[in-house]
């Protein structure tokens, strides 16, 4: 593109993303945990479409409970029914003000917050 001054200048916009693979970690903790009977329901606090299948298939053995903790509305894709499989499911977001009025004090121990936290 040519700037103002006429001489012609490049810019460069580059995006990154690496994947963590918590989303397996995640789904494969849960999965183990309700198939070895450890739980009798399960809470899950993403809004990440790829845990869907895992959802889908723990609704059959425990209630789930979802929880979105993003500003975006909750995933189509993790949404079921409350009566899917065992029935018994729920979904909540959180909010700013649930973020707020949860934290934990200025001081832990010797751990300070961070300003403007």
């Amino acid at each position: 593109m040519r700037g103002a001054d006429g001489n012609m200048h490049i810019s460069i916009h580059y995006a990154s993303y690496e994947e963590k693979g918590s989303d397996v970690n995640l789904a494969s903790h849960v999965l183990i945990d309700i198939l070895e009977k450890r739980v009798d329901a399960a809470v899950v606090i993403s809004n990440d479409g790829d845990l869907r299948h895992p959802l889908v298939f723990a609704r059959t053995r425990v209630p789930v409970g979802l929880i979105n903790p993003s500003r975006r509305p909750t995933s189509q894709m993790l949404k079921g029914e409350m009566s899917d499989g065992v029935g018994g499911h729920w979904w909540s977001r959180l909010t700013a003000i649930d973020f707020k009025q949860n934290q934990l004090p200025m001081t832990v121990g010797n751990e300070t917050r961070p300003t403007g936290w």
